[in-house]
């Protein structure tokens, strides 16, 4: 029946032709015109109640059609709503930086990461700026939340990040609550560690680490993460901390470079004096074996 139905539908502008041509050869026969009239209000009553009875059945080709458009409303109205909903993200977070960057005192330019190479022991990210926005080698870079790494290679408009995860980066850092300091890096796992904090301090889990005034490549109080836990060493006198970083690396988008290089007289003054204790060390420890080697009046050496 359901077949029928459909053959109707498809045929049924053919069908209604040939019922109005066998009516129109009907009327011809007859002869009769003054009936015409009549006739026509009997079949247009007819065929009206023909279209009413069959209204029901749907129509393959307009259904394909609606269909269609329909597809690319959905897809068009996803389209915007996914733009609507990553625009109100983009402007919350440029709000953010915008009010940060108003707040600070620190000289920050803006930039946004156009590269990242995450995962390997010298993790690094890519920013927009370079020489041109006043950026240098050894400039830190830090986002509203925390301290990111420095600048380790720079060109006219790009600048590479040496991020915290990264074997080459030390930070000398400081507890904020207990004032302890000690030296934050990254061991190969998903967190940081802060070392050199000595046993008999009780650290609580959550508290704040910052960068000291001991460090030579960023400015102090730069927040870097919070205290997750605390690993002892029996046979240490120092205990380690796990911290969670801030700066959430794998989703940087824009960071700030602080245009502000560590105080050059001091990095002089401190590898030169680094430079003399090695010297001396290196000379005390030839010393010492030229003097093992030299024979002693009991010794049976052949000089």
């Amino acid at each position: 029946m359901q077949r029928l139905l459909q053959i109707i539908e498809e045929f049924k502008q053919y069908i209604a032709l040939c019922f109005f041509v066998i009516i129109s050869f009907s009327l011809m026969a007859l002869g009769d015109l003054s009936q015409f009239g009549g006739l026509r209000s009997v079949v247009v009553a007819t065929i009206g109640v023909f279209q009413e009875a069959f209204s029901f059945i749907p129509n393959p080709v307009a259904l394909k059609s609606e269909n269609s458009s329909l597809r690319d409303l959905n897809a068009q109205l996803s389209y915007e709503v996914q733009k609507s909903r990553q625009s109100s993200i983009e402007n919350d977070k440029l709000r953010s930086l915008l009010t940060f960057k108003s707040i600070s005192k620190l000289p920050l330019v803006p930039a946004e990461v156009v590269g990242k190479t995450i995962g390997s022991i010298r993790s690094y990210i890519t920013l927009n700026r370079g020489t041109a926005s006043g950026i240098a080698q050894g400039m830190a870079v830090m986002t509203d939340r925390g301290l990111v790494g420095v600048v380790a290679s720079v060109s006219e408009n790009f600048a590479i990040v040496s991020i915290l995860k990264n074997r080459d980066i030390r930070v000398a850092a400081r507890l904020e609550s207990t004032r302890l300091d000690g030296v934050v890096y990254w061991e190969d796992d998903e967190f940081l560690v802060m070392k050199n904090i000595p046993k008999t301090y009780s650290i609580q889990k959550g508290e704040i680490v910052v960068t000291s005034e001991y460090s030579t490549k960023f400015p102090p109080n730069i927040p870097i993460g919070k205290v997750l836990g605390t690993h002892e060493d029996p046979n240490s006198l120092f205990a380690t901390l796990k911290i969670q970083s801030f700066a959430q690396f794998e989703t940087l988008e824009q960071v700030f470079v602080i245009t502000q290089l560590p105080n050059p007289e001091r990095i002089y003054l401190e590898e030169r004096y680094a430079n003399e204790i090695a010297v001396k060390t290196k000379n005390k420890k030839n010393v010492k074996k030229q003097t093992s080697k030299e024979p002693t009046e009991n010794s049976n050496e052949n000089p």
